[in-house]
C-alpha cells in the first residue's frame, strides 16, 4: 500500500499538492493539443469562430469523463494510487502602457501524479501536466499573439513533469528517470543551481513550478544515521527559459534587439540594408561527454543540519558571445549590405558550496527561532560586461553568492522571514575587445550597471486563520538601489478539494533593474484549483 505523503514526494520537492486546486477551462487546452498538435503564432485569425466552438464541445465532453475520475480519485487497488488537479489562473495588468494589454494570462492546467509500487523496494512514478493559456486566442494584438507558439500551450515534452523508477532500502535509495532536485532554501535562488529555470513569467510562480525537470540518476547512500551522500548523473541538457520579445515578461535587452531587428532595416531604406543580423543557439546537446555531475554530503549535527555541495557541467544559460562581424557596402544599385554574426552558447562552469539550518529549541532568548544560510562559489561563469545599456563582451568571472535567513513564529501563528543575500563579482569593470574601452559589469535582462556587490532583502509575513482554511502571505523583495517587488496573497479554502487565491504583483525601481523593468506591468493575480 503506497503511502499518501509517499506518492508526491515524486515531485522532488514540489509544493505541498495538498493546495493544489483548479477546474474545468482546463479542458479546453487538453482538446486544442490533441486536435491540433501546435499552434500558429496568430491562431484565430481566419477560422476563429469555428475553432471556438469545436473547444466548446471538447469541453462538455472532457467535464462529463472527468466527473467520475474525480469522484472516485485516490487509489486503484493496492498498488496504485493517483492525485492531481485542475487549475485555472487569470493575470491582469492594472499598469499598463497600452490598454489593450490588460489580460496577460488565462492559463488553465491539468495535472496527475500516479504512482505503482511494484514491490517492497522498487516503485514507479509518472507525473504529466498540460497547460492551454487563452490569453493569447482572445487578443487581437500582433505582438501579443506572435508568442502563442512560446507561451500559449505545453511544448514539446514539457508535459511529462516526472517519470522515473524509485528503488529504496537501509541504505541506499535510486531514482533513474525525469525528476527534480532541489538544493538550497532560499526564496532567491544561490546553490539551487542543479535545474534549468523557467522565467517566461519572471519570479511570480512557485519555485517548485520554475524548476525544469530533467532525465538524471540520482543516488542516495546513508553510511550512518541521519546522513546522506548523494550522486548526480545527468546526461539530460535543457537551457533555462525567458519570455521571448514583447510577452508578458519580455525582458528589456530581448525587446531592445527585436526592436533593431524590426526597425532598423525600414528606417534605412528597406529590407535590403540588412542582409543579416542574426543570434545563432549552440547548444551542447543530449551527450553523454556533456553530463553534469553533482555531490551533495547532507549530515546532521545535534539539531544542526547542514549541506556540502558541489556541481560540474554546462550552464543553464545561454550567453551572448561575438565571434566576428563583416560589413559590406555595394554601390551597385546602392546597396549596403551589413552582416553581424553573435552567438548564444553555455560554458561549463564548477559549483562548491554549502548550507545549514538550525533551530534554537532551548529556553532562553533565541528559544523558537530558525536560522539558515548558503554560500555558493561559482568558477568561471559567463559574465556580461560593458556600458549603460550596451553591451560589449561576455568574459568568465568568479562568482561569491550567499544567503542568510532568521525565522521566528511569533504572536502565536505569525510566521516572520527575513533573509539578507548578496552576490560578488570578482571583477568589477573590464576592456571593450574592439575599442579597449572600459567596461562595467552588466545585469544580463536589462544591460544595467551592477556594483561588485549587490545585496538583497527579502521579508516574509505568513500566517492563518479559521482553522487554517484562510492563509495571507506578504513577500517583499529589495535591491539596495532601489528596485524590487511586493507581493501579498491570499489562499482560501472554499470547501476540502476546492481553493481559491488572490494575489497581486508590484513591481518598482529604475527601467535598468531587473524588477525594475517590469515596473509598469503590475499584475493582479486570481486562481482557482480544484484538487483530487
Amino acid at each position: 500500500m503506497v503511502s499518501e505523503a509517499r506518492i508526491y514526494r515524486a515531485a522532488a520537492n514540489i509544493n505541498s499538492m495538498a493546495e493544489l486546486t483548479p477546474y474545468p477551462w482546463i479542458v479546453q487546452s487538453m482538446n486544442i493539443l490533441k486536435v491540433r498538435g501546435s499552434i500558429p503564432p496568430h491562431p484565430f485569425r481566419a477560422r476563429g469562430h469555428l475553432r471556438r466552438c469545436e473547444v466548446m464541445k471538447k469541453f462538455l465532453v472532457f467535464i462529463l469523463l472527468m466527473i467520475p475520475f474525480s469522484v472516485f480519485a485516490g487509489q486503484v487497488g493496492d498498488n496504485i494510487e493517483y492525485a492531481g488537479f485542475l487549475k485555472t489562473e487569470v493575470w491582469m495588468r492594472n499598469n499598463t502602457d497600452n490598454n489593450r494589454q490588460f489580460l496577460t494570462s488565462l492559463k488553465n492546467t491539468i495535472d496527475v501524479a500516479v504512482e505503482y509500487e511494484i514491490s517492497d523496494d522498487w516503485a514507479f512514478f509518472v507525473h504529466p501536466r498540460y497547460f492551454y493559456d487563452f490569453a493569447y486566442d482572445l487578443r487581437d494584438d500582433d505582438d501579443f499573439d506572435r508568442n502563442q507558439y512560446k507561451m500559449g500551450h505545453t511544448q514539446r515534452q514539457e508535459w511529462l513533469r516526472d517519470c522515473y523508477f524509485d528503488y529504496t532500502s537501509d541504505n541506499l535509495d535510486l531514482r533513474l528517470g525525469k525528476q527534480q532536485v532541489v538544493w538550497g532554501q532560499m526564496d532567491i535562488p544561490i546553490l539551487d543551481r542543479v535545474m534549468p529555470w523557467d522565467l517566461t513569467n519572471w519570479f511570480l510562480p512557485d519555485l517548485a513550478d520554475m524548476r525544469i525537470p530533467l532525465w538524471m540518476l540520482k543516488a542516495e547512500y546513508s553510511p550512518q544515521v541521519n546522513s546522506t551522500l548523494q550522486f548526480l548523473m545527468i546526461p539530460d541538457f535543457e537551457q533555462s527559459r525567458v519570455a521571448p520579445p514583447k510577452a508578458p515578461f519580455g525582458m528589456t535587452a530581448y525587446n531592445a534587439f527585436d526592436d533593431l531587428l524590426n526597425s532598423l532595416p525600414m528606417a534605412l531604406g528597406g529590407p535590403a540594408f540588412l542582409d543579416s543580423v542574426r543570434v545563432d543557439y549552440d547548444s551542447p546537446g543530449q551527450k553523454l561527454e556533456n553530463s553534469t555531475f553533482g555531490l551533495r554530503w547532507r549530515s546532521m549535527i545535534g539539531n544542526l543540519e547542514y549541506t556540502l555541495n558541489w556541481l560540474y557541467g554546462f550552464s543553464t544559460s545561454a550567453y551572448l558571445y561575438e565571434d566576428f562581424r563583416v560589413q559590406t557596402m555595394t554601390f551597385g544599385p546602392f546597396r549596403i549590405g551589413v552582416d553581424s554574426y553573435r552567438t548564444r552558447r553555455h560554458k561549463r562552469t564548477q559549483t562548491a558550496g554549502f548550507s545549514f539550518a538550525k533551530t534554537f529549541i532551548e529556553p532562553g532568548p533565541f528559544e523558537g527561532i530558525t536560522v539558515k544560510g548558503e554560500l555558493a562559489y561559482v568558477h568561471k561563469e559567463p559574465t556580461y560586461y560593458g556600458t549603460p545599456g550596451a553591451w560589449a563582451s561576455t568574459e568568465p568571472s568568479d562568482k561569491y553568492n550567499w544567503g542568510i535567513a532568521i525565522e521566528k513564529n511569533i504572536v502565536k501563528n505569525w510566521l516572520v522571514s527575513f533573509q539578507f543575500l548578496q552576490f560578488v563579482t570578482d571583477r568589477e569593470t573590464s576592456v571593450a575587445p574592439l575599442t579597449g574601452a572600459k567596461t562595467k559589469v552588466l545585469d544580463t535582462a536589462t544591460y544595467g550597471v551592477l556594483d561588485k556587490l549587490e545585496n538583497y532583502y527579502v521579508l516574509k509575513v505568513m500566517t492563518d486563520f479559521m482553522h487554517e482554511r484562510l492563509k495571507p502571505e506578504v513577500t517583499c523583495v529589495v535591491q539596495e538601489d532601489g528596485h524590487g517587488r511586493i507581493i501579498p496573497k491570499v489562499i482560501f479554502e472554499l470547501m476540502d478539494n476546492i481553493w481559491l487565491k488572490l494575489g497581486y504583483a508590484h513591481f518598482f525601481g529604475g527601467p535598468d533593474t531587473n524588477n525594475g523593468e517590469f515596473r509598469n506591468r503590475d499584475q493582479l493575480m486570481f486562481e482557482v484549483k480544484y484538487t483530487f
